[in-house]
C-alpha cells in the first residue's frame, strides 16, 4: 500500500519509513504537521496516513474528522504515546492506532486492518496522480497503456489521453509491480492493456495496446522478457 507519514520528529519518520519498506509498503510521503498533510492530499493520494496526534498547531485528532468527510477512502491510523483518545478517535472515524514506541508487530497488525477496510488497495486498479494541461486529475491504472520518458519528465499515455506523471519509472515499477511490464529502458507498459507483439523487421519489435495507441518499441534486451508475458497471458 501507499503511505504517507505524519509525524513532526523526523527521527520518528525514519523510524515509521524502516518499519513500512521492512513490511512491503511504499512511504508515498512525509509531512511534518497537518498543513503539510492537507497539501500534500491535495497533491497526491494514499492508502494509508500515519498520523501523530500531537504535532505543532492543529492536533492529529482534529485532522482525523476533517479528513474521514474530505477522503473517505484514505485509512488513518493514529500514532501517538498515549492511549487516552478513544472515543474522541472512534467520532473522526480513526480505524486503528499503534503506540510509541511502534513495535514492527503492531504496526504490521494494523496495516494489514487496513488493506482488509481499504480493498481497493489489493483488488481495483490503482490511482494515478496526472497533471494534463494546468489541472490536476487522479485517473485508474485501467485508463492508461503506458509510462514513458520524455525530455527528463515521466508521462502516462494512452489512445485518448496523456498526463505527467510527478514520479520516476523505477519508483512506478516498485510500486505496480506485475502490473507494469518494462519493455525498453524508457517505458513501462501496463499489462492489462496489452494486446500483442508486431514484428516489422528482425530488429524492430513493438508492443500493441487495446486502443489506437501507437505501438512502442521494444528493446532486444526486453524482448524476450515481452515475449514470455504474452504467452503466459495466452495460457491464461
Amino acid at each position: 500500500m501507499d503511505v504517507l507519514i505524519a509525524d513532526d520528529e523526523p527521527i520518528a519518520r525514519q523510524r515509521l519509513r524502516g518499519l513500512l519498506e521492512e513490511l512491503g509498503h511504499h512511504v508515498a510521503g512525509e509531512a511534518p504537521d497537518v498543513p503539510g498533510v492537507r497539501q500534500w492530499l491535495g497533491e497526491r493520494n494514499a492508502d494509508v496516513l500515519l498520523l501523530d496526534i500531537e504535532m505543532p498547531g492543529e492536533r492529529g485528532i482534529d485532522l482525523a474528522a476533517e479528513l474521514a468527510a474530505d477522503h473517505p477512502e484514505l485509512v488513518v491510523i493514529l500514532v501517538s504515546a498515549h492511549d487516552d483518545f478513544g472515543m474522541a478517535a472512534f467520532e473522526a472515524g480513526v480505524r486503528d492506532y499503534v503506540l510509541k514506541p511502534v513495535r514492527r508487530e503492531r504496526l504490521q497488525q494494523a496495516l494489514e486492518r487496513a488493506r482488509s477496510a481499504n480493498g481497493s488497495a489489493a483488488t481495483s486498479s490503482p490511482a494515478i496522480r496526472l497533471r494534463i494541461g494546468r489541472r490536476e486529475e487522479t485517473v485508474t491504472l485501467d485508463a492508461i497503456d503506458c509510462f514513458v520518458t520524455e525530455d527528463g519528465c515521466v508521462v502516462a499515455r494512452s489512445g485518448e489521453m496523456e498526463g505527467f506523471v510527478d514520479a520516476r519509472l523505477q519508483d512506478l515499477e516498485e510500486r505496480l509491480g506485475d502490473e507494469v511490464l518494462r519493455v525498453h529502458r524508457g517505458a513501462l507498459a501496463v499489462t492489462r492493456n496489452i494486446s500483442g507483439l508486431e514484428t516489422r523487421n528482425a530488429g524492430d519489435h513493438r508492443l500493441l495496446f487495446r486502443d489506437d495507441l501507437e505501438p512502442v518499441p521494444v528493446s532486444r534486451r526486453q524482448l524476450t522478457r515481452v515475449r514470455e508475458f504474452l504467452r503466459r497471458k495466452t495460457r491464461v
